[in-house]
């Protein structure tokens, strides 16, 4: 059973005419998307959350890879939706020219609030099913990140 993060109707939120750019299909988006939310936490919460330490950027330990399907899905839709726009839609939107066109500004927008939005996931503690019993207790998702200063 794999979750799903987002679906097309999760990115209408944000941008309702999104069907009307001329992107026929978006599951491919949404799958990279996904892919890279994922990615993403395995390279920025899960090696701290498996130690134990605030701040640890690299491990050699062996651990194993998180399991995608015991992550609380609603808590990364939004983040999922942010990325998919900035960093999989708007780019193919996009002109590149020397002025910045619409979809390049809501590309640069989108991206800003994916990086915002996980620091808030990441601060607020992310809901990972660690025992496998069903559901998330407040102990599994207690923040790893306290502020400290990173150097």
């Amino acid at each position: 059973m794999a979750i799903t993060l987002l679906t097309i109707a999760d990115i209408q939120d944000y941008e309702p005419d999104i069907l009307n750019l001329g992107i026929p299909d978006f599951d491919e988006e949404l799958a990279k998307a996904q892919r890279d939310v994922f990615r993403d936490l395995r390279i920025r919460w899960w090696p701290t959350q498996q130690i134990g330490l605030y701040d640890i950027k690299y491990l050699s330990t062996g651990q194993l890879e998180p399991d995608e399907d015991m992550y609380t899905a609603s808590q990364l839709t939004r983040a999922a939706c942010y990325q998919c726009l900035g960093f999989h839609i708007y780019p193919k939107l996009a002109k590149f020219d020397a002025e910045q066109d619409i979809y390049e500004r809501k590309m640069d927008f989108y991206r800003k609030e994916y990086e915002r939005e996980m620091d808030l996931v990441l601060r607020d503690g992310v809901e990972y099913d660690l025992d496998s019993s069903g559901s998330v207790s407040d102990a599994e998702k207690e923040p790893t990140h306290f502020l400290r200063l990173k150097r």
